[in-house]
């Protein structure tokens, strides 16, 4: 759209000098025509709204600031711009505006701006520079100073900032009507600066119309009309055509007239050979297509949803129109929604909306038309399979455990629900043995308790994600099957993973560790029924690698002949040769569990060397 306002089209008189065509040329293609002497030529800068390309302020501006004004007579207050207008084959037309009273200064006297623009023929286009220019003119107050070499690069048409205490200025827009170069007797680089006030607001087209006009047909075409007032007979028909014979020869027009046998009248149907005429001349008459844009296309019955509505009007040159658009609903009765299934939306300007709630007892397809545009919503009635997940913690240290409780409703018991771990701390997960099982509902609950490790590396904290039925999909949004578990780090030294901040200076660290454990047995069976710590030490902890120690285990089948010892965590201890301290010996693994008589717990043991508890 907004290319239109720098259309040229016009006829260029010859006789004129080089330099006074290129002037009309810029003024009626919105463009300040001024040398450039950092390029050393001619260029253009585009009359529009902009932002400041130079600051200037006491530390720059040599000398006084000179302020000047208009005279309150001597205020443009309306503006009489001609043009040859397409509308009627170039001839010449007038478009005359004014400053609304209401908007004036007192005692302001009438005072007309008289402008030509041969190089537009273009009527909004007119209309909008006419518009410019008179908003333009009213901007009276013009500043001069002199400034240093940083003005090097500022041309006449930049737009400039000043900052002065003494006007109560900070940041001030102006725009440079005049800029001239000075070498000093001191041999330095002066420039003068005169620009103008500037107020983005003079390049808005909020008030302007466009209504077309024919010095052929003295009627408006039937595109900006409810209904063409053709009473004409065919004889009045007959002379009307050959009338505009000219326009079908010159071709501006596909078609023109039509007869209507039953109630004997012209029907005027004006089509302009020009694509883009056509679609500026029918933008008030046709409606743009609809874009619809939804949260989602899967609802819920008895939940409200909303369409939002938009439309880029490409042929609204000033205004856009609130314009209004049929609607239907199909794929429901009129009980299932809440809105009359057929209906009307108007959008103010290019945006707006529609919502409705559904109320279905089955699964349907609902089919939202408005305008153009279709949307196609999957409905469900309110779901009687719910999952909702909890934990015995949001958040945990790496090494701990937690328990997930999945509470249920319309899931019989014994079924088998499927889950799946992830998550950037997915490979410290020991428990269960896979990221993926299933757990079993009874009574409308399954559990599943998940063990970490600590890896003894200093890094960011991470995350577990557990999706439990990951085929199910909540439309109604009742609980949730996942959960979302913040694993923090606890290791202050160690090595540093990457993308992590370095974590300061560190130092080696011993860490206490189980030496000696030992077994209770049942007194009927015999049988190994728990595992305790008779003695710790402390031992150097691997920076990196280094050999797992066992700081904790776990007793399946207490007290049975299947009683067996588990690993729960362990740490990574330095086994390098030559460390200082004593020689301690430590069960890194189990060996078979004793029973009966002897009570002492065995393994396979690694010596390190530490220091006693």
């Amino acid at each position: 759209m907004a290319n239109n306002y720098f259309n040229i089209n016009g006829l260029i008189d010859t006789s004129n000098t080089v330099f006074d065509n290129i002037n009309n040329l810029a003024n009626s293609s919105g463009c300040f025509f001024t040398w450039d002497p950092t390029l050393g030529k001619w260029s253009v800068i585009i009359n529009q709204a902009g932002t400041s390309v130079k600051s200037f302020d006491d530390t720059n501006i040599i000398g006084e600031i000179a302020l000047s004004g208009t005279g309150i007579t001597d205020l443009f207050n309306s503006v009489s711009v001609s043009f040859p207008n397409k509308d009627t084959r170039d001839t010449v037309d007038v478009v005359e505006l004014e400053i609304a009273s209401a908007d004036r200064f007192p005692q302001e006297l009438d005072n007309s701006l008289e402008l030509s623009l041969t190089g537009v023929n273009d009527p909004i286009q007119a209309q909008y520079i006419a518009s410019r220019e008179l908003k333009q003119s009213r901007l009276d107050k013009i500043i001069e100073f002199r400034t240093n070499y940083e003005a090097n690069d500022v041309r006449a048409g930049d737009l400039i900032d000043v900052t002065n205490t003494a006007l109560d200025y900070s940041s001030k827009l102006f725009r440079v009507i005049q800029i001239d170069e000075e070498d000093t007797d001191e041999g330095n680089l002066v420039f003068s600066v005169i620009a103008q006030e500037y107020d983005a607001d003079i390049y808005s087209t909020a008030g302007l119309s466009y209504e077309y006009r024919s010095n052929f047909t003295g009627i408006k075409s039937k595109v900006f009309n409810a209904e063409i007032d053709a009473k004409d007979d065919y004889a009045q028909g007959s002379d009307i055509a050959r009338l505009l014979a000219a326009n079908l020869g010159a071709g501006l027009l596909r078609s023109l007239f039509t007869t209507n046998d039953a109630t004997e009248t012209v029907e005027q149907e004006l089509e302009f050979a020009d694509r883009a005429t056509q679609e500026l001349m029918t933008a008030g008459a046709k409606t743009p297509d609809l874009t619809h844009a939804t949260a989602t296309t899967n609802l819920c019955s008895n939940v409200a949803t909303t369409i939002n509505l938009s439309h880029d009007c490409s042929v609204c040159f000033l205004t856009t129109p609130n314009y209004t658009y049929d609607y239907t609903i199909t794929g429901c009765s009129a009980s299932e929604v809440d809105v009359d299934l057929t209906g009307t939306v108007t959008l103010s300007g290019s945006t707006g909306s529609f919502t409705f709630t559904p109320n279905v007892s089955t699964q349907k397809n609902i089919t939202v038309t408005i305008g153009n545009a279709s949307t196609v919503f999957d409905v469900i009635p309110v779901q009687t399979k719910t999952y909702n997940v909890t934990s015995t913690a949001s958040t945990i240290t790496e090494g701990d455990t937690f328990t997930l409780t999945l509470t249920t409703t319309g899931v019989s018991d014994g079924t088998s629900v499927d889950y799946t771990i992830s998550g950037s701390a997915s490979s410290k997960v020991t428990v269960p043995g896979s990221l993926t099982g299933n757990v079993t509902v009874n009574s409308n609950q399954a559990t599943l308790e998940i063990r970490t490790s600590d890896d003894s590396a200093y890094n960011a904290d991470q995350e577990l994600t557990i999706v439990f039925d990951s085929s199910y999909v909540d439309y109604c949004a009742i609980g949730s099957n996942s959960i979302t578990i913040a694993v923090e780090n606890n290791d202050t030294t160690g090595p540093i993973t990457p993308d992590v901040s370095k974590p300061g200076d560190f130092a080696c660290d011993y860490v206490q560790v189980p030496v000696i454990w030992c077994g209770t047995f049942d007194a009927d069976t015999q049988y190994l029924k728990s595992v305790t710590v008779k003695k710790y030490a402390f031992l150097p902890q691997a920076s990196t690698g280094g050999t797992a120690v066992p700081t904790s285990l776990t007793v399946s089948n207490a007290g049975t002949a299947s009683a067996s010892v588990s690993i729960g965590s362990t740490v990574n201890i330095d086994a390098t040769a030559g460390i200082g301290g004593t020689q301690i010996d430590v069960i890194t693994s189990f060996g078979t569990l004793p029973s009966g008589g002897n009570t002492h717990i065995s393994g396979t043991t690694t010596t390190f060397n530490g220091y006693w508890d």
